[in-house]
């Protein structure tokens, strides 16, 4: 792991950095000060009176002595000597058969000290020591910062998210500095992304590509020879200026296709291009107004779709529907048709004949063929899906689109070059000047914008000389350019956080940048670096100041996006798909919505600045049209979120209402309510339960014969005695949530599995919470976990501290913890301010 880097060696290129392995749910820390744990009373007398004896001075079977154990989990000997005693109570294989069992509460005392004694080491083996807490940027603030570093909007598929391989994550976050490994092999990742974006920032001459303008007017449709017979279709026709679409589809039919190429792609080359159509649209009977739905074929069905969007520009006034989306080499015609479409003809016998006769003529005898398509024709079918049918003659009652012309531009480019190249090169082409003396101006330009702090020259004369080598190697100006930004890119002073510099300035600069890196997950701005400049934005106000603004600005999406997935775990809530024959009503819109649920409800929160109780139980829901629809809710259109108020008696509201919790606690077929116990201990209040002993399994099926719910086998599982003393902690948050099936839609009875070919039990989510409060009911339960916000706030703290510094919490943050709650509780108790209190919390300020 790289901590801290002694003064005098910072700088320095680290080729290999690494972190101690993690063994057995434990990691040891390497080369640290013993930190030992004070063994409780009652788990020392527990061992003396039933493990001492086989595992002590005159007898010590399978080479495990207990009466010498000291409580040092930071020594891998202890640590493991520890670990088989956990393992062996929780199994119940300690004692052995012959002797008296160990009491449930012997079991919790010896489970919990062991379990938090190994969480503590392996949280000291991921923290800082030494005078400096630095980690790796991950790949997601890497590539952030050099979208705003370079000002580049990368493609997909071409960002160094996309490149560079996953990062490690450790107390539930990716910015974890012990779990961020920088070996060889990722060294030489970052340097070949490192390196193409160098190729991208920095051009010679002009675009391959220049920006075009290709458009094809529907007016023409009807006097092309070879797309003509298309407009004589009574579901698309030519009209006066364009062509009326009632059903089916248009393409583009070859007629749009960048000059100079002989494919039907608008693109030569990847980049963004604006795909414009000017339409009106008539509503139907029903008053809904035309959806037009633009595609590109392409091989990969997450690029086919550009444009979908409702046409409510009157008939006789057609404006322009416009997007700018990225392209690339590999689309194909384009499409448009109306989702909401009528279908005016229907399936009939001799249309089926006739379809069945060419087939069996098999286009040999195209005599037959164009005498029975003049049939057809005489006889008012409608190709290729049958006659009309006359109850849909009257098109007034169904959606219609005009369509003027659809139109493309592109490659676009900003500018160019581009604002990247502008920036680094930023007093125009070489000329006359000496290379290397304007190679330096730049660098002494950009470096410090780059390392997020000031420059010394001697810092910047390595890069120089860099350049200086290509260009004596017969480089152009701009090719050594680019491997002097190559180098700058890669350096430990770009790749670290906390990588400051000395001196009093030293902390006012790493703030900027912990402060960027929190809630940006980039780098500082002007603003903040001014700031840090002016040495003033330690002070309370302005540190206040800087979080409001940068709160407001649209890159607080990334903290909304990053904190809230990793926090919610919305990467757990599709590990098991719902079985398709016992939940039909699941499909794949509602997978999405079931993952953008908590992370819009989290936005709003932020947005509204909503207490922090909001989680627990709130007056409204985040939804889109597919998820409303899956609630029971009306009135709400549309793939975008927004809130939506709730009755009071409602059981959505907050996290625990929410169809992706549930999904993420079950297993596709029936609920677990260990797994959602589970995600309610560690998610709300960062209080995860000890890790079940080996072969603890799982709750069993229903036997055949037998008609259990869930909590009937649940409880079987609990006489086990080794398995009470986790369980009656755990359970009941499990169990209170027993109302919500598999896809989160609430029941009171149990469903899945075979429930449905038998009488369904009833569903108790009773219980008793293990600080003695009973709970009647899932809504009572709620009311209970209202009246523990304390935790709540303690946990949400903890979890936002992790993320904001990029280590573990310690019991030397305790204090600061402390101190960051009561500030949140007295300034109104909120997600914002939570935040405030944290960054003007010392632990953050002054690290």
């Amino acid at each position: 792991m790289l901590g801290a880097i002694p003064k005098g060696e910072r700088g320095v290129f680290f080729s290999n950095v690494s972190f101690p392995v993690v063994a057995a749910l434990m990691a040891i820390l390497l080369n640290s000060t013993e930190v030992s744990a004070a063994i409780p009373v009652s788990v020392s007398e527990t061992l003396a009176a039933h493990c001492v004896q086989c595992h002590g001075p005159e007898k010590s079977k399978g080479d495990l002595r207990l009466d010498t154990l000291a409580g040092d989990f930071d020594d891998r000997t202890e640590a493991n000597a520890w670990l088989e005693v956990r393992t062996r109570v929780n199994l119940g294989e300690m004692p052995p058969d012959e002797e008296d069992a160990l009491a449930v509460d012997a079991i919790t005392e010896i489970s919990q000290f062991v379990t938090e004694g190994l969480r503590q080491a392996e949280r000291r083996s991921r923290g800082a020591g030494g005078d400096a807490n630095i980690r790796r940027l991950n790949r997601r603030e890497y590539a952030q910062t050099i979208e705003d570093l370079l000002e580049i909007t990368f493609l997909p598929g071409e960002s160094p998210l996309d490149l560079l391989p996953p990062d490690g994550s450790a107390e539930g976050f990716d910015k974890v500095g012990g779990a961020l490994f920088l070996d060889p092999s990722l060294m030489s990742s970052f340097y070949q992304v490192a390196r193409r974006v160098a190729d991208v920032a920095l051009v010679e001459g002009p675009p391959d590509y220049p920006t075009e303008v290709m458009r094809l007017e529907y007016e023409d449709m009807a006097d092309s020879r070879a797309i003509g017979y298309l407009t004589t279709r009574l579901g698309l026709q030519a009209v006066e200026g364009g062509v009326r679409l009632v059903e089916g589809q248009t393409r583009s039919f070859g007629m749009l296709r960048y000059p100079g190429r002989r494919d039907n792609n608008v693109a030569p080359v990847s980049g963004f291009y604006r795909f414009t159509v000017r339409a009106s649209g008539a509503p139907g009977a029903d008053g809904e107004a035309p959806i037009l739905k633009l595609e590109h074929k392409h091989p990969d069905d997450s690029m086919r779709i550009l444009m979908e969007i409702p046409i409510e520009a009157p008939w006789d006034a057609p404006q322009e529907y416009t997007v700018v989306v990225p392209r690339d080499t590999l689309g194909g015609e384009l499409e448009i048709s109306m989702v909401n479409a009528a279908r005016l003809t229907m399936l009939d016998m001799p249309t089926i004949h006739f379809n069945q006769r060419n087939r069996d003529l098999g286009g040999k005898d195209f005599a037959e063929v164009i005498r029975l398509a003049g049939r057809k024709a005489a006889e008012g079918w409608s190709a290729p899906g049958g006659t009309i049918d006359p109850d849909k003659l009257d098109l007034t009652q169904h959606p219609r689109l005009f369509l003027d012309y659809l139109e493309v531009e592109g490659p676009l480019y900003d500018s160019w070059p581009p604002p990247s190249h502008q920036s680094i090169v930023f007093d125009g082409p070489l000329g006359d000047r000496d290379p290397e003396a304007y190679a330096r101006e730049i660098f002494a330009r950009f470096l410090p914008k780059a390392w997020r702090r000031p420059v010394e020259s001697d810092e910047i004369e390595p890069i120089v000389g860099l350049v200086s080598s290509e260009l004596d190697a017969g480089a152009s100006f701009i090719e050594a350019l680019r491997v002097g930004l190559t180098a700058a890119l890669t350096s430990p002073q770009f790749l670290f956080l906390g990588e400051s510099m000395d001196g009093a300035d030293r902390a006012s600069f790493a703030l900027a940048e912990r402060l960027a890196a929190f809630l940006w997950g980039s780098m500082p701005d002007e603003a903040l670096s001014q700031a840090a400049r002016r040495g003033v934005l330690a002070a309370d106000t302005e540190l206040r100041s800087q979080v409001d603004r940068m709160l407001a600005d649209p890159k607080r999406e990334r903290f909304v996006r990053d904190f809230a997935t990793q926090w919610l775990r919305v990467e757990d809530i599709l590990a098991f798909t719902p079985d398709p024959q016992i939940y039909r009503e699941f499909d794949a819109e509602l997978a999405k919505a079931a993952i953008e649920e908590p992370v819009a409800f989290f936005a709003e929160a932020l947005e509204r600045d909503l207490p922090l109780s909001t989680f627990l139980n709130s007056d409204f829901v985040m939804v889109n049209q597919r998820l409303a629809e899956h609630y029971g809710f009306d009135g709400v259109r549309g793939k975008g979120f927004r809130p939506m108020a709730l009755p009071r008696d409602s059981e959505r509201g907050g996290l625990l209402g929410m169809m992706g919790v549930h999904l993420a606690g079950s297993d596709g077929i029936r609920t677990k309510p260990v797994s959602r116990a589970a995600y309610v201990r560690e998610v709300l209040f960062n209080d995860p339960p000890d890790p079940p002993p080996p072969n603890a399994g799982e709750i069993e099926p229903n036997i055949e014969g037998e008609n259990l719910s869930v909590r009937d086998r649940l409880l079987q599982h609990q006489e086990i005695e080794s398995c009470a003393a986790c369980h009656r902690s755990l359970d009941p948050y499990g169990l209170a949530l027993e109302n919500f099936n598999v896809v989160g839609s609430w029941r009171d009875h149990q469903d899945g599995e075979d429930f449905r070919r038998r009488d369904p039990p009833d569903i108790d989510a009773s219980g008793l919470l293990p600080n003695g409060v009973p709970f009647a009911d899932f809504f009572q339960f709620r009311e209970r976990l209202l009246g523990q916000e304390d935790r709540l706030r303690r946990g949400l703290a903890e979890k936002l501290l992790v993320y904001g510094l990029g280590r573990p919490i310690s019991p030397a943050d305790d204090a600061a913890l402390i101190e960051i709650t009561d500030r949140t509780r007295a300034q109104g108790d909120s997600l914002r301010a939570l935040i405030h209190a944290l960054v003007q919390s010392s632990v953050f300020r002054e690290l």
